[in-house]
């Protein structure tokens, strides 16, 4: 069963992507890209473009997917004809982002309210020539505000050939709240004619093996928050080997050289940073027995970066994992 690294948002571009994949090879079959917005113009920022340039993604041919923003036909079939051209087997189509300014434009999780339009859509997209040479995944939540929206998204869902269809199993209006709807997501698994695939709340190898014991026939696992929590997990769950206190430090000295390549002020590689800190901050703990959350405030409240360097030099002198 495969591992895969989700998309996340302002943290797993590629500079990111180059330090995990460096530190922690083993386990994450698949990298996904933060989702690249498709224009009317047919056209994708040249800043979004930079996540899938060959230079940007050296060693990972074959295991990094594209995800795009549209909720159009015509720029689906387009992009799927860019991402061909590029050397991509296929591309991710996000339908599951829940902020409100991507919902509020009908894509993203906003493209869930209107399972008629998904049809005609998906229709216009799967008769085109384009789909013959890249195949087509989607990420999708089980709806906008109420779980059993999903019993009327999967039958479309099943009437064209995905190649995956991600589930993460909340809706919209929870974010990244509460405990995913198993029950709903057991009734896609059980119903979809597509290979399914399982996103959400994996935080520990236990989480995973729980999911995969119960759901033997997943295409794959995609971790996002367990992974910038824990950059090690995947290995953990591949090989049983935990991170360790030296290879944690490791990856964010690493980090911080990635991001360089990409973000060259320092102030803003701070800011990257702090929010890196938010996810791994919890592997901490203090070894006089004190709270750790002190330690981790004085970084995330850092001013520039000679206080931001000083509070993690402070952490690392006080707490160990």
């Amino acid at each position: 069963m495969r591992i895969s690294y989700a998309p996340m948002e302002g943290i797993t571009i590629y500079c990111y992507r180059n330090a995990h994949s460096k530190l922690f090879p083993e386990g994450i079959d698949r990298y996904y890209t933060p989702f690249l917005s498709v224009y009317k113009q047919h056209a994708i920022k040249k800043r979004d473009m930079r996540e899938i340039a060959p230079e940007n993604n050296q060693g990972m041919e074959g295991r990094l997917i594209p995800q795009i923003m549209t909720n159009k036909a015509d720029e689906i079939i387009w992009a799927l004809s860019e991402m061909h051209q590029r050397g991509f087997e296929e591309i991710n189509l996000n339908m599951g982002c829940p902020v409100g300014t991507v919902v509020s434009k009908h894509k993203g999780s906003g493209m869930l309210e209107d399972p008629a339009y998904l049809d005609e859509l998906f229709a216009e997209v799967f008769e085109s020539e384009e789909i013959k040479h890249t195949a087509l995944s989607i990420k999708t939540r089980i709806g906008l505000k109420a779980p059993k929206e999903y019993l009327e998204l999967l039958p479309v869902f099943n009437k064209y050939p995905f190649c995956n269809v991600i589930v993460h199993p909340r809706v919209r209006t929870q974010m990244y709240q509460g405990e995913p709807d198993m029950e709903i997501f057991r009734w896609a698994y059980e119903n979809s004619k597509n290979p399914i695939s399982y996103n959400g709340n994996i935080f520990s190898k236990d989480d995973y093996d729980r999911i995969v014991s119960e759901f033997s026939n997943l295409k794959e696992v995609m971790i996002g928050r367990g992974l910038v929590a824990n950059p090690g997990l995947a290995r953990e769950i591949a090989t049983g080997k935990s991170m360790s206190g030296d290879e944690l430090k490791g990856f964010i000295e690493a980090l911080e050289t990635e991001y360089k390549i990409e973000i060259p002020a320092d102030e803003s590689i701070m800011h990257k940073m702090k929010e890196i800190w938010f996810y791994v901050g919890g592997n901490f703990k203090t070894t006089d027995g004190s709270e750790i959350g002190p330690y981790i405030h004085k970084i995330r409240v850092s001013k520039n970066p000679a206080d931001y360097r000083n509070a993690v030099r402070n952490l690392y002198r006080s707490c160990g994992m």
